[in-house]
């Protein structure tokens, strides 16, 4: 992880039993939109991706719905237990195209 820019907000979930980092970086421009940046620390490596938006916050709120997809596709495609708070709800936004691997998602 860079210090240059480190995360400004983070979100510990548990897979299989360990701590999960999820970090969310700030937003940057990028052309006439914004890029957030997120890393997951899997317990195999840490994975860095970014999403776009219109502006920051957008893209802050695609960077979670990424990051929850994830965490989501680990559960559902690998069979990993992936939980935050000791719940199966992970309290992040979700795409609905799979708002179906969430039931009960607050958000």
């Amino acid at each position: 992880m860079s210090n240059a820019n480190p995360p400004f907000v983070e979100r510990v979930v548990t897979v299989n039993g360990a701590d999960v980092s999820c970090r969310f970086f700030r937003p940057e421009p990028d052309g006439f939109s914004f890029r957030c940046r997120v890393e997951i620390e899997w317990p195999e490596g840490v994975r860095s991706k970014s999403a776009g938006g219109v502006d920051e916050v957008q893209a802050l709120l695609l960077a979670m719905q990424l990051v929850h997809t994830d965490l989501l596709a680990a559960r559902e495609n690998d069979g990993r237990s992936v939980l935050w708070l000791d719940d199966r709800s992970l309290g992040l936004p979700i795409a609905k195209s799979i708002r179906d691997w969430d039931p009960e998602n607050r958000l």
